[in-house]
């Protein structure tokens, strides 16, 4: 039984030490090498941002009273464009007439055209909350191009509370 397990002991560090001086040698015999990354060639380019057409009002009218207030808008595409609504439009609203307080209009307007002259006419229902909780609004409009928009322009309402015209003005 003894020897059986001398000469597994001495097998095993026979193994080891063949593992050992493999391991030393093949490290040692390893040449040595410098590298060197080198890219002899450049490229240069230009590119141009895409600027998506801002649209033009071309009037704004208020209409209602302050109970059940409308905006009327009529504006236009930038000329050539090839915008088409929806899907290069975004309406924005405030029921406080403030531009920055402005949200998107997603139910109530409804926009038609365009005509022959390339205008289209948005109309806003701001419904009875809109008018009782306000007696201004802004209304603006936007172009876009997928995730690009241009600048907003905006029209701001005023409806009096008793008598008196309803106005529609440059925000």
């Amino acid at each position: 039984m003894m020897s059986r397990m001398t000469r597994a002991a001495a097998l095993l560090a026979g193994c080891a030490l063949m593992v050992a001086v493999g391991s030393v040698g093949s490290a040692g015999s390893a040449a040595q090498t410098e590298a060197a990354w080198f890219a002899g060639e450049s490229a240069t380019g230009s590119f141009t941002a895409l600027a998506v057409g801002t649209p033009t009002i071309v009037s704004c009218t208020a209409g209602g009273n302050v109970v059940t207030p409308t905006l009327s808008l009529r504006w236009s595409f930038p000329v050539g464009s090839g915008y088409t609504v929806p899907t290069n439009l975004n309406l924005y609203y405030s029921n406080n007439g403030a531009i920055p307080n402005l949200l998107p209009i997603t139910t109530g307007a409804t926009t038609a055209g365009p005509d022959a002259g390339g205008v289209y006419t948005t109309t806003y229902n701001i419904g009875l909350l809109g008018g009782i909780l306000s007696t201004q609004a802004a209304i603006a409009v936007e172009s876009k191009v997928g995730n690009w928009t241009s600048p907003r322009v905006a029209r701001l309402a005023t409806w009096p509370l008793t008598i008196g015209a309803a106005t529609c003005v440059p925000a």
